[in-house]
């Protein structure tokens, strides 16, 4: 009896682990790749504060954005010509919370000034949210965003 109690006790923590892990299984039942991709478009600033999805049809072009977790710059890449842009970070070395957390997305180019003559000077900002997950295969990929971008100063 004593036994059996401990072979079903094995089980339910064996069972609870998997969750806890953060180990998600594929379709065959093997263990899911993680990647985080971290996307948006870059529009110029009106009032000193724009949102990430905004009625202003003006991209910033050509643009460097960097993403950066605690004031170090961990990736960088240009704006495409419609102002899009796309990280991909290693979740072996960021996790979703940590990103969440402590980085931010950021556009330093002399392109803001030339591309929105209104826009005040200095460089735009944003915090990052998680839209969600996307499954493709056995790559599970983790969706953020910039929240909105504004200047700062």
């Amino acid at each position: 009896m004593a036994m059996k109690l401990a072979l079903f006790v094995s089980l339910i923590v064996a069972a609870l682990a998997v969750p806890i892990s953060g180990v998600q299984l594929g379709p065959g039942g093997d263990a899911l790749s993680y990647d985080i991709r971290i996307n948006g478009t870059v529009y110029c600033p009106e009032n000193n504060n724009i949102g990430a999805s905004s009625t202003n049809n003006t991209v910033i072009q050509d643009a460097e954005i960097q993403v950066t977790c605690g004031g170090q710059m961990v990736s960088n890449a240009s704006t495409n010509d419609n102002g899009g842009f796309v990280f991909y970070m290693d979740s072996q070395h960021y996790t979703v919370p940590i990103i969440l957390k402590s980085c931010n997305s950021l556009v330093f180019s002399p392109y803001i000034k030339s591309k929105c003559p209104n826009s005040p000077v200095g460089h735009l900002e944003s915090p990052l949210k998680y839209i969600g997950d996307t499954v493709v295969g056995d790559l599970k990929i983790a969706n953020i965003s910039p929240v909105g971008f504004h200047i700062v100063p």
